[in-house]
């Protein structure tokens, strides 16, 4: 367990009384990951961005407007590995950053190859298997190596910060109502995400991380026959939208987990 140098989103100089909370300077913050962080599904994205897609909606941004860091570094990009976030993200972090969020693995495991695999209307039982099944064997054999490679370089590099990993929302409805895939798919599909964020969890923790669980915030909201309640995209146009957060995710599922996190 890494040692915590901040009690707070604020940094606060060491002096024997403390300073008015109008006098701390405001955080340094840096929002790090894939296409969930980046806001890929929730519109308004920076055309400076390009392929990454960073959406004024994404978590990271609702955060910045709410709180008014001094300093804000969106480096979270679409289709990021946890390879792309080491060697292309986290030498960005400032090394005295105050606040890193971070979400990622999803992309390691191949997602996406397993969602068009099993929800595309005619899609066979045989291929939805065999992508889970590979799935499953790199959340096993390689993840844990990727993610403990991950966290310590971005320890090493913030050493000071608070560190926030998101793990990622069950995608898919399970009632009976649901016209996604068939029920034992979606169900192994939700099983999957479940292992995933039980790795995240545990591995960002042991670092000395702090996990912020959106599964909670987004039940009853997973894509499934659409409607206000749908928080997550089923097949959508753009195609590369598809199966991720609505703008309504973002903010009524995200947000609220990360800002539990940061601020408790």
């Amino acid at each position: 367990m890494r040692p915590k140098l901040l009690a707070a989103l604020t940094a606060v100089p060491l002096m024997l009384s403390a300073a008015p909370a109008s006098a701390a300077p405001a955080a340094r913050y840096a929002a790090l990951g894939d296409s969930f962080a980046a806001g890929v599904g929730a519109g308004g994205y920076d055309p400076a961005s390009g392929a990454c897609h960073r959406s004024a909606g994404a978590y990271p941004a609702l955060w910045r407007d709410g709180h008014g860091p001094a300093d804000f570094l969106f480096a979270a990009c679409s289709g990021a590995l946890t390879a792309d976030v080491l060697r292309d993200q986290v030498p960005r972090v400032p090394t005295d950053a105050t606040l890193v969020t971070l979400t990622v693995g999803g992309n390691d495991l191949a997602f996406a190859d397993a969602a068009v695999a099993c929800l595309q209307p005619l899609t066979t039982d045989a291929r939805c298997d065999a992508a889970l099944d590979e799935s499953e064997r790199r959340l096993a054999e390689e993840l844990p190596g990727r993610l403990d490679t991950l966290y310590r370089a971005l320890d090493a590099r913030a050493p000071a910060a608070r560190v926030v990993v998101t793990g990622y929302p069950h995608l898919l409805g399970t009632g009976s109502t649901c016209v996604i895939g068939t029920a034992a798919r979606r169900s192994r599909f939700n099983t999957l995400t479940d292992r995933l964020d039980e790795l995240i969890g545990r591995q960002s923790e042991k670092q000395g991380f702090r996990f912020a669980d959106v599964r909670a915030g987004f039940t009853g909201h997973g894509a499934c026959r659409g409607g206000p309640d749908e928080w997550i995209h089923p097949i959508t146009l753009p195609l590369w939208e598809s199966y991720h957060p609505k703008a309504s995710g973002q903010s009524g599922g995200y947000l609220p987990s990360v800002s539990d996190a940061v601020l408790g």
